[in-house]
């Protein structure tokens, strides 16, 4: 009898051992004491993406893996979180989250998109390429063109720049862009950038600087191109850093109209380049179809040097074009017949249009718009708001 009651103790020891000891693996036990917290509140409140091996200690193949696992939570804790929960002890959890089968590997980017489970072979590499899948990132494709917004707008913000001669955005750096989102701001710059390598001085790849604006020269990382060791040298510079510069995705630098001087009018621009902002006549190129012809644009981008030079006359203009094909409603709205036309909107309180009649050169554009700086224009009224545009999925 004895004999028995200890094998009984024996069995249920074995099924309630943990497979990661708490003292020596990165890999976080999650149970129904704090799974709402590691789990769901991450996904609600965070960017990052979380990975939970859901096992039993019986069944096999959770025991001949959990190695494996653990090399991999050495590797890449701090790009994912990465987590564990035995169904022997945290049976509720396990029903809740319908997990039935062992082990489930199961991957929870944040809300609102869905947890999913890996389905293919036993393996790290599938694993990683599913919660790569998820991986915010909040690193700004640098060029020439746009380097001078990136490094001087909140200058409070120190700017981390990734020169590479890869394609695409290493794993590693979007990690570090979400754990360092709202401290640094992050741009890459391609290795044909030459005037960019010039500027810095790059002469091998990768190359990572930390450029501070008030400071002459940058920090450059000499370290392992590894997130722990890149995370303590960031680390270091964000510490001293006074809150309220935003992310790397708000930056200016990810919208190509804020560096255009004759930029397109869709959903996503029209608020940055005219319809909210204060004081300002919309010059509206009217085009049916994709860009409009050079020698227009051009003529506007004169028209644009021109009145810069006078924005103390109190009247700013704004130019750009408009694809009336896709746009249709706005127009309908603007009386858009067909060729290319000159519309200059109003999009205050009370929104209203004019249309220039005549030539579409620099000189015959210039009259129009003297005329509207004098008084004389006259212009339609469009009504409380402006047209809809067509949606642009992100």
């Amino acid at each position: 009898m004895k004999t028995s009651i200890f094998v009984v103790i024996l069995f249920s020891f074995t099924l309630a051992k943990q497979l990661y000891d708490v003292k020596k693996s990165y890999v976080t036990p999650v149970n129904e004491i704090n799974f709402e917290k590691q789990i769901n509140k991450i996904r609600q409140t965070t960017k990052y993406v979380t990975i939970v091996h859901f096992y039993k200690y019986s069944d096999g193949e959770s025991r001949s893996f959990a190695s494996k696992y653990d090399e991999f939570t050495n590797e890449y804790k701090g790009i994912f979180r990465i987590a564990s929960c035995d169904c022997d002890e945290a049976e509720k959890i396990c029903q809740k989250e319908s997990v039935s089968k062992f082990p489930t590997f199961r991957v929870y980017p944040p809300y609102p998109v869905p947890a999913v489970d890996y389905e293919g072979p036993l393996e790290i590499d599938g694993i990683l390429k599913l919660a790569t899948k998820y991986i915010h990132n909040n690193v700004i494709e640098i060029t020439e063109t746009n380097i001078n917004t990136f490094i001087n707008e909140n200058p409070t913000v120190p700017k981390v720049v990734l020169f590479s001669e890869k394609k695409g955005f290493p794993l590693v750096y979007k990690g570090l862009s979400v754990e360092f989102e709202k401290k640094l701001s992050f741009g890459i710059v391609r290795s044909s950038e030459k005037a960019l390598l010039d500027r810095y001085n790059i002469k091998a790849f990768p190359q990572l600087l930390l450029i501070k604006a008030n400071e002459k020269k940058p920090y450059a990382y000499k370290g392992e191109y590894k997130f722990k060791p890149m995370f303590d040298f960031l680390n270091v510079h964000s510490e001293v850093f006074v809150p309220g510069g935003g992310s790397s995705a708000d930056s200016a630098a990810t919208k190509e109209w804020m560096m255009q001087v004759v930029p397109q009018l869709h959903q996503r621009s029209a608020n940055d380049i005219c319809l909210k902002v204060e004081g300002v006549i919309c010059v509206i190129l009217m085009n049916n179809g994709d860009k409009p012809n050079n020698e227009l644009v051009d003529e506007l981008k004169k028209l644009n040097q021109q009145y810069e030079r006078h924005i103390n006359r109190g009247t700013v203009f704004k130019f750009m074009w408009l694809d009336v094909k896709t746009e249709s409603k706005w127009g309908q709205a603007l009386e858009f017949q067909g060729e290319p036309k000159i519309v200059l909107l109003n999009p205050s309180k009370r929104k209203r249009f004019a249309i220039h009649d005549g030539e579409m050169t620099f000189e015959a554009i210039q009259r129009t718009l003297e005329k509207l700086i004098s008084g004389d224009l006259k212009f339609k009224n469009l009504g409380e708001s402006l047209p809809d545009f067509v949606k642009i999925d992100l």
